[in-house]
């Protein structure tokens, strides 16, 4: 068994040791637990970068593109260290296993280790000492693990299964649904007032749009719910591009746990009509956390509200080949000032755009 690297003590930072420490950390990566899959983690000095999650293929040509698929984000990300796990049985397992290996050892790709876990145990696919890998596996328990805790504290969360997280995402119903219902016909009355009103210029809807979603940003912040007049008012907002694109910028001010909770939150509670935004904003951010499944999902569900919507499909769309999984605070800074010139210069395109009809919140 080689040792996982040690991560460097930073904020937030979570240090890997073992493959029992691997294994406890992947559910919190990705979002939620699975007994069946092959997760694929890129590392880039000795820092997590991305934790991709890929069904099992069924048949050697589904395998050779998984394969090709997982080796091209990795280049394209610059990720030059990796570790594979595997859920689920050693004859759907290990045949990709193999595969990667092939391909990580000519792509110059360094492997850390390859583990496949199945009913509370694991085996390691580098290891051949009986006395370290035992073969009859490892029994570990990943929720007793110091690395699931840390995630826990650093506000990670690992749902069931993958259904719960779709379900977190589905629009309220009942009584939350009527209240916000009612908000949200309220906040569109506002707006259309708002725009047909004489003297009111259109640099108005940035300044209104930054300083609530910063106001929304606080809620969460705190551990408070929006009020659902104030988010039925932001959904009406973010339908302004130039709102929805600084919306994003500012997840850094606010903490890593603070932008996921509230943009679920935010598609979960919003009136269906207006979760295309939300939605992708929140898709978005998993895209360039590496969290290929919550992107997915959400851009779906934007879709869901919105058929038509291009930043969902530009989000779908890049999936199979990823994007760089981290940003630095300059790139971020550089966002928001180019898209801050932009409402400078076009202010139009901060206005909202309401929806005609209400959207279909059938579940998918």
């Amino acid at each position: 068994m080689q040792p996982f690297p040690k991560q460097p003590a930073t904020r937030s930072t979570i240090r890997l040791r073992t493959p029992a420490d691997l294994i406890a950390i992947v559910p919190y990566l990705i979002g939620y637990r699975l007994d069946q899959g092959l997760v694929l983690v890129a590392l880039k000095d000795d820092i997590v970068t991305a934790a991709i999650r890929y069904d099992l293929p069924e048949q050697p040509p589904d395998t050779n593109e998984l394969v090709r698929q997982g080796v091209h984000l990795l280049n394209r990300n610059t990720s030059p260290r990796v570790a594979l796990i595997g859920y689920g049985p050693g004859e759907r397992v290990t045949p990709s296993m193999n595969a990667f290996s092939q391909a990580l050892t000519a792509q110059g790709i360094d492997i850390i280790d390859m583990i496949r876990c199945e009913n509370g145990r694991y085996w390691s696919y580098l290891c051949s000492n009986p006395a370290c890998c035992p073969p009859d596996g490892t029994p570990y328990d990943a929720d007793s693990n110091h690395a699931a805790a840390h995630a826990v504290l650093a506000g990670l969360v690992a749902l069931p299964d993958q259904e719960t997280l779709r379900q977190t995402l589905l629009p309220v119903q009942g009584q939350d649904r009527a209240i916000v219902t009612a908000a949200t016909a309220q906040a569109r009355a506002r707006a259309e007032a708002k725009l047909t009103a004489p003297g009111l210029d259109d640099p108005y809807w940035f300044a209104e749009g930054l300083q609530h979603a910063k106001k929304c940003y606080e809620h969460t912040q705190t551990g408070r719910l929006i009020p659902a007049e104030e988010l039925a008012w932001l959904g009406v907002l973010l339908t302004g591009v130039l709102v929805r694109d600084l919306a994003y910028t500012l997840h850094r001010q606010y903490g890593t746990d603070v932008a996921p909770r509230l943009w679920t939150e935010v598609t979960h509670r919003i009136d269906p009509a207006y979760a295309a935004a939300p939605a992708s904003i929140l898709a978005f951010l998993a895209l360039h956390r590496g969290q290929g499944t919550l992107a997915r999902i959400a851009a779906e569900r934007a879709l869901q509200a919105q058929p038509n919507y291009p930043f969902a499909h530009l989000i779908l769309a890049t999936l199979p080949s990823g994007i760089q999984p981290s940003e630095s605070d300059i790139e971020l800074d550089d966002l928001a000032k180019t898209i801050t010139k932009q409402a400078a210069e076009t202010p139009e395109l901060a206005r909202p755009v309401l929806p005609a009809h209400p959207a279909d919140d059938r579940q998918p």
